[in-house]
């Protein structure tokens, strides 16, 4: 049955969720908001036989996992021949778009709301090489138009 994935997928699954799945980040050196851990952390783990991906983001202080952020749902929709991603923050919001790959990049486009129904959409471009993860965090305006908001270079850990 997992032949009838596209070799992206297959591919993206087998990058993200290798040697255990887990990755991090640092935030910049002398960062002062209390609300900002030392580094982010990612954990992804394969399931259902490469249809889904199932992943967190926490943050890490001196050493330690502290906060989960976000929990994560990316799987190939068999029905609409496309990867479907859904995440939920503890504050109760909840995220869903869709993820491909393109000219060498992932990219994933989502709609964010919040439980007073407030919404805004944000886009990712990653490149996966080795053991790192490159990802690009956009705004999305009303328009259409893509404004970066952060650059982060992930690092896989055992």
């Amino acid at each position: 049955m997992a032949a009838q994935l596209p070799a992206w997928w297959v591919d993206h699954v087998e990058f993200i969720s290798r040697g255990g799945g887990r990755w991090l980040t640092p935030n910049p050196p002398g960062e002062h908001d209390p609300n900002v851990p030392d580094a982010f952390g990612m954990e992804w783990r394969a399931a259902s036989n490469g249809y889904l991906l199932i992943g967190r983001l926490y943050g890490v202080e001196n050493g330690v996992e502290a906060t989960e952020y976000w929990t994560f749902r990316e799987f190939w929709h068999p029905g609409e021949g496309r990867a479907i991603v859904q995440q939920w923050g503890e504050s109760g919001a909840y995220g869903v778009g869709e993820s491909r790959w393109e000219n060498g990049e992932g990219l994933l486009e989502q709609t964010f709301w919040l439980p007073d129904g407030r919404s805004w959409r944000t886009g990712h471009r990653n490149q996966e090489m080795g053991d790192e993860y490159l990802t690009l965090s956009f705004d999305i305006d009303a328009e259409h138009n893509w404004t970066l908001e952060d650059r982060r270079v992930w690092r896989r850990t055992s």
